[in-house]
């Protein structure tokens, strides 16, 4: 019985610098608003496609309706102006929307 408490004791203290480490990583995550010039399904077909090829991109949405690409990237691997030089790459205008507007919304 003391053997099982001594292993699962051993488990335990393994497991949580695990789980410390991965709530600092989500913490170091952004999120970034671009007003664009896509127009169509196919536009929003071409950004979620290639977009989140690029390095330390988390996560693309693209709203056809108010022509808004909102991407939230790794802020060490990443940051808004070369994510608007992608966009940009793939035949699209990208200005950033600043955060206090898009909140606003």
């Amino acid at each position: 019985m003391k053997t099982i408490s001594k292993f699962l004791a051993v488990i335990i203290v393994m497991i949580i610098p695990f789980a410390v480490n991965a709530q600092e990583k989500s913490k170091a995550n952004e999120t970034v608003k671009f007003k664009t010039s896509i127009d169509c399904a196919a536009c929003v077909n071409t950004i979620m496609t290639n977009l989140p090829q690029e390095k330390g991109i988390r996560d693309v949405k693209c709203d056809l309706a108010t022509k808004e690409v909102t991407v939230t990237y790794q802020k060490e691997k990443n940051n808004p102006e070369e994510i608007k030089k992608s966009i940009e790459k793939l035949g699209y205008t990208a200005k950033v929307i600043p955060a206090e507007n898009s909140q606003k919304k």
